[in-house]
């Protein structure tokens, strides 16, 4: 009998982490996703998933919800298949990064309130109300709205897609809030614009990156999410011209900068850190320490220094996303 001296290669792991934050295996040449890391530290239940599916998997099947011991599928893993499936269109340029944060958030607000092992097709009207509520009291009108349609959007996906034996029961209260609340409040807020003068003292107060986001907001409507995603190489400073899609719908935007627009971003340029992570080498704006603008809520770092900049200039009530409220008010009134 001969022996061999040939090394065995080394077992893969079944499942690895992937920078998303969800338990990933591939297969079959595509990303296939098993719970998130945070919920399932150990790997436990993703690996109890893998096990559950790899058979439709390896043959080219999408997997149904199986359940051994229980009559139907609990909020967390119909949150679980609809985070997947939307995250699934984040790799293939289908949906922006920040929807798929949205979503993410909805689902671990849905999770929280009603508990992880509460089975979705238990929900009734009056649990739905209940939601509805606590939701009330979290967010103003508008964003409560989203959140809501964002909720029944998780729903239809699981009926659409077999996981569910009904598209939920949602009962009558479960409902957006009505235009005429909606236009309520919008005129108890009074109008979200800035002065002219106000734009002016918040620029003698802010420093190079603020200063360049303040006129980015004015001359092109830009929002705290896109001045802090803005990369470098859409910039023709030369030209005078800014190239920038809308990362919500891929529409395309051609924005002409102003002299002063140009003259403040040559200036961040002038000033700029190289950034911590080297992923974000390719973004324009860098904080002091090397971070970018991007924080754990995408434009989040954006708002809070501009609060800081208002508080010093003494211009109150406003937030940085009013400047692309401006920017539309006094466009429409251009009709240009």
């Amino acid at each position: 009998m001969t022996s061999t001296t040939k090394k065995r290669k080394p077992m893969k792991p079944q499942l690895w982490q992937h920078p998303n934050g969800y338990w990933c295996k591939k297969v079959l040449g595509r990303q296939r996703y098993f719970g998130r890391v945070a919920d399932d530290p150990t790997g436990e239940a993703a690996l109890a998933l893998w096990m559950q599916q790899k058979d439709d998997l390896l043959a080219g099947r999408e997997p149904r919800a199986r359940h051994s011991n229980r009559s139907g599928l609990t909020v967390v893993e119909l949150c679980n298949h609809f985070g997947s499936h939307k995250l699934a269109k984040v790799g293939g340029g289908e949906l922006a990064q920040r929807t798929y944060d949205r979503y993410a958030a909805t689902c671990r607000f849905l999770v929280s309130f009603f508990g992880r092992n509460r089975l979705a097709e238990d929900l009734r009207p009056d649990d739905f109300e209940r939601l509805r509520a606590a939701m009330a009291k979290r967010w103003g009108v508008v964003a409560l709205g989203n959140e809501i349609q964002m909720v029944r959007s998780i729903f239809r996906y699981g009926f659409r897609n077999e996981l569910l034996t009904n598209p939920g029961r949602f009962g009558s209260s479960f409902e957006k809030p009505s235009a005429k609340t909606r236009r309520m409040q919008k005129h108890a807020k009074g109008p979200r614009m800035f002065a002219a003068r106000e734009i002016r003292k918040l620029l003698k107060a802010a420093g190079p990156n603020m200063r360049a986001m303040i006129l980015l907001g004015v001359n092109g409507g830009l929002g705290n999410t896109e001045v802090a995603e803005l990369p470098r190489r859409l910039l023709q400073l030369r030209a005078g011209w800014l190239d920038y899609p809308r990362a919500k719908t891929g529409v395309e935007r051609r924005i002409p900068l102003w002299p002063e627009t140009v003259e403040a971003i040559r200036d961040v340029q002038g000033v700029r850190r190289s950034p911590k992570d080297p992923q974000h080498a390719g973004l324009l704006f860098i904080g002091r320490r090397g971070e970018s603008y991007l924080g754990d809520h995408r434009g989040y770092r954006v708002d809070q220094e501009f609060k800081r900049v208002a508080a010093k200039a003494g211009v109150v009530g406003r937030s940085f996303y009013d400047f692309r409220r401006t920017f539309q008010t006094v466009g429409e009134g251009s009709r240009d």
